[in-house]
C-alpha cells in the first residue's frame, strides 16, 4: 500500500509528504486515518486496499468524532480541536455513586495541605468496604488520556493501592467528584496555539523578550513567543515531597499548539539529596521524552532545526547540564549530568530559566491552591469545549 512504518512509533504509518501526506494510526483493532480534507480519493482507495486483506466493519462516515472513548470536537473556522472523555467520567462517577450532586463540587482535585502516608493494621480500608483499587484504576486511565490536570493527584493515590486508609478514600472521592463537575473539560489544541503559555498575557502579548540560538548558524533570532519551536517542554521536581519515603516527585509536560501532548507525574526511584539532584532527574526524563517526540515529528515531515527549549526553574540544574558548573556534590548522579550535557551540546535541547510561578510542571509535582491550579490547568489547554 506504500506506507512506511515509523521508527518512533510502530503503530503509526505514513505515505507521501507535505500537503499530500497520509497518516494512519492503529490501536489493536481500531484505525484512524488523517489526510487532506479534499482528498476523498485517497481515503476511498485506502478503504478498498484494506478490505482486500481484512474483514472490516464500516468506517465512520465523515470526520472522526469518537475514538478510544474520547470525544472529538472540531471547529475548522476557529481552528480548534477538543479531546474529552465526559462519558467515561460519568460512567466512573455513577458506578461508585460519586457524582457530587448531593453537595458542592470541589474546585481542585486534591487539597494542597494533604500529606498521605501508608495506613497500617486495622486502619487499612478493605476493598469490600471501599473499592479503592477499582476507583484509582479508573482515574489512572483518565489521567493518562485527556485529563492531565489530575495526573499528580492520581499519581499520589496510586502509591497506596495495598494500604489505603480513610484519608486516601476521601481523597479518591474528591478527585472523582472534581472530574464529574468538570466532565466536559478536555485538552484544546488551536491552529495558532503557542508552545510556551507562560510567555503570553491574557491579551496575547509576550511577557518577556526571548531569543533562540541555532548552533548551525551561530545567529540569535528574536522569538518572543517561541513561534519557531514546534514544542515547549517544562520540567520540575518536588524535593522530598513524599512523607513516607522522602522521595521526590518528577513532573514534565510537552506543549504543542496550546495543549499538552505528553505529560508525566512520577515518584522518583531514589532519594534525592538536593533540589539540584531532584531537578536533574526530572529534566533527564523530560529530555528523553523530548528526543522521542523530535524523532516522531521529523518522521512526519516537521523536523526542528533549532534546539527545543526546556523550561527549568533551578539554576544549579541548568548550570550542570550546560556544562558551565562542576560540583563534587553531583558526583553520585554524574551519568544524568553527562547525558544532559551531551544532548545540550549536540543541539537537541537548551534550558531556559523560568520563575517558579511560570513553571507549568509545578502542577505535576504537588497539589496547589485553587488560583495556581486553575492557572496551570488553563496553560495545559484543559478547558470546556469551545463555543
Amino acid at each position: 500500500m506504500g506506507f512506511t512504518q515509523l521508527v518512533s512509533d510502530k503503530c503509526v504509518f505514513v505515505k507521501g509528504s507535505g500537503a499530500d501526506i497520509c497518516i494512519v494510526a492503529t490501536w489493536v483493532d481500531d484505525i484512524i486515518m488523517a489526510n487532506a480534507r479534499h482528498n476523498n480519493l485517497e481515503r476511498e482507495q485506502f478503504d478498498k486496499d484494506l478490505r482486500k486483506e481484512f474483514e472490516m466493519s464500516p468506517w465512520t462516515s465523515g470526520e472522526a468524532d469518537w475514538l478510544l472513548n474520547m470525544t472529538i470536537k472540531r471547529d475548522w473556522v476557529k481552528g480548534t480541536l477538543h479531546l474529552s472523555q465526559p462519558l467515561a467520567i460519568e460512567k466512573l462517577a455513577e458506578k461508585f455513586g460519586m457524582t457530587g450532586r448531593e453537595g458542592s463540587k470541589p474546585h481542585i482535585p486534591m487539597k494542597p495541605d494533604l500529606k498521605l502516608v501508608k495506613a497500617e493494621g486495622d486502619k487499612i480500608v478493605s476493598e469490600s468496604d471501599f473499592p479503592y483499587q477499582s476507583i484509582v484504576g479508573g482515574l489512572l486511565y483518565l489521567s493518562l488520556t485527556a485529563r492531565p490536570d489530575v495526573a499528580q493527584s492520581v499519581g499520589v493515590l496510586s502509591r497506596f493501592m495495598s494500604c489505603p486508609g480513610k484519608e486516601h478514600c476521601e481523597a479518591a472521592t474528591q478527585i472523582v467528584k472534581y472530574l464529574y463537575g468538570t466532565k466536559d473539560y478536555g485538552i484544546t489544541y488551536t491552529r495558532n496555539g503557542k508552545s510556551a503559555p507562560h510567555l503570553e498575557k491574557e491579551d496575547g502579548m509576550p511577557l518577556i523578550q526571548t531569543y533562540v540560538h541555532s548552533r548551525k548558524t551561530a545567529v540569535a533570532v528574536e522569538d518572543s513567543t517561541h513561534d519557531s519551536q514546534i514544542m515547549g517542554t517544562y520540567a520540575d521536581a518536588d524535593l522530598a515531597g513524599d512523607v513516607g519515603t522522602r522521595k521526590s516527585t518528577s513532573g514534565y509536560c510537552i506543549v504543542m499548539n496550546g495543549g499538552l501532548i505528553q505529560w508525566s507525574s512520577k515518584l522518583q526511584a531514589t532519594v534525592a539529596l538536593s533540589t539540584a539532584e531532584a531537578e536533574t532527574i526530572a529534566a533527564t526524563e523530560a529530555v528523553k521524552q523530548l528526543m522521542h517526540m523530535r524523532l516522531f515529528h521529523e518522521e512526519l515531515g516537521m523536523k526542528s532545526d533549532v534546539p527545543s527549549t526546556v523550561f527549568e526553574d533551578n539554576v544549579a540544574c541548568i548550570s550542570l547540564a550546560h556544562g558551565s558548573q562542576q560540583s563534587k556534590r553531583a558526583k553520585h548522579y554524574q551519568l544524568k549530568v553527562h547525558f544532559l550535557n551531551e544532548k545540550f551540546n549536540d543541539g537537541t535541547f537548551a534550558f531556559e530559566k523560568v520563575g517558579t510561578a511560570e513553571q507549568l510542571s509545578d502542577a505535576l509535582t504537588k497539589s496547589l491552591p485553587r488560583e495556581s491550579f486553575c492557572r496551570y490547568r488553563d496553560w495545559m489547554g484543559v478547558k470546556p469545549p469551545p463555543e
